[in-house]
């Protein structure tokens, strides 16, 4: 199970069932902790209906008390394949 954080100014960017565009950052331990991803994902606030956890902080940072699963479909690059 791996653990997310997002970012967001509303709970309502958070919309239960449709593929959402998120930035999010991954909460594992280890050397790639707090790494950014753009991703393709599904998220719900039932925590067990996907496989793993999401962390919502609002704009300033305050850690909302909502709990979300997420289940990430898919990374989404930034950067043109050239400069990879």
């Amino acid at each position: 199970m791996n653990q997310w954080e997002v970012f967001v100014l509303d709970m309502a960017e958070l919309a239960e069932g449709s593929d959402l565009e998120l930035s999010v950052r991954t909460l594992n331990p280890g050397i790639h902790k707090y790494t950014y991803k753009r991703v393709r994902c599904r998220v719900s606030s039932d925590t067990n209906a996907l496989p793993d956890r999401l962390q919502v902080r609002m704009g300033r940072g305050q850690l909302s008390n909502a709990k979300y699963s997420i289940q990430v479909l898919g990374e989404i690059q930034r950067c043109p394949a050239k400069y990879l």
